[in-house]
């Protein structure tokens, strides 16, 4: 949703060639290594991700610098967006699933702490919220529409984005995210076959056996 104020060049009108760059993009993740499609997440290409250094709601300051180790979903929404609303009980049923291990940071846009406070006391979360009230955060990291959310790997490279609501907790999604979380690893729930896994090697077995004498 795209607040007055936020309206800029991509306005809010998804025209034919808003349409055939997202048809661009869904075959791009399409060939990403283990990352499979992820609905509407799309491959974030930066150097680095901007500055983000705020305080939490609950007066406590935050620097994701700070936060290596695990993926990092920034979450930049406002309490009037319908659809942001929604997507906050998704992320939130995220945190709560624990695997992937995945690190949630919802930046509020714009409003003041006591609305905020209001709010989330009705929709508790299991993550920070943090206060962009000037839209420095938002500017920097140069989100025209909310709500917009940002995926960074375990080490903060840039890994995807999206401006538009999600569910987070989809096969597709959850898929996307364990690929950032363990890149490279296979998925323990998915069984090769029989003919693709691993054959014992039993011929040094045999042999250190037989240097201590024969095999009882």
């Amino acid at each position: 949703m795209v607040a007055p104020e936020f309206r800029g060049a991509s306005g809010s009108v998804r025209g034919p060639k808003r349409r055939l760059r997202a048809l661009a993009v869904g075959l791009v993740l399409a060939l990403l290594p283990g990352a499979g499609r992820a609905g509407d997440l799309q491959p974030w290409s930066s150097p680095a991700p901007p500055e983000l250094a705020l305080t939490r709601l609950d007066a406590a300051a935050l620097d994701l610098a700070d936060m290596r180790g695990e993926p990092v979903i920034v979450h930049f929404f406002a309490t009037w967006c319908g659809p942001c609303i929604e997507e906050m009980a998704s992320l939130n049923a995220l945190a709560q699933r624990r695997d992937p291990a995945v690190a949630i940071l919802a930046v509020n846009v714009g409003e003041v702490p006591a609305r905020l406070r209001s709010f989330f006391k009705a929709r508790p979360v299991d993550f920070p919220v943090l206060l962009d009230e000037d839209r420095a955060a938002m500017k920097r990291w140069q989100v025209l529409g909310l709500p917009t959310s940002f995926v960074l790997d375990g080490q903060l490279r840039p890994a995807f984005k999206t401006e538009e609501p999600l569910d987070w907790t989809s096969p597709a999604v959850l898929r996307a995210l364990a690929a950032v979380a363990k890149p490279g690893e296979e998925n323990p729930s998915e069984e090769r076959p029989e003919e693709e896994r691993p054959k014992q090697d039993l011929s040094r077995t045999t042999a250190d056996k037989n240097e201590g004498g024969a095999i009882q």
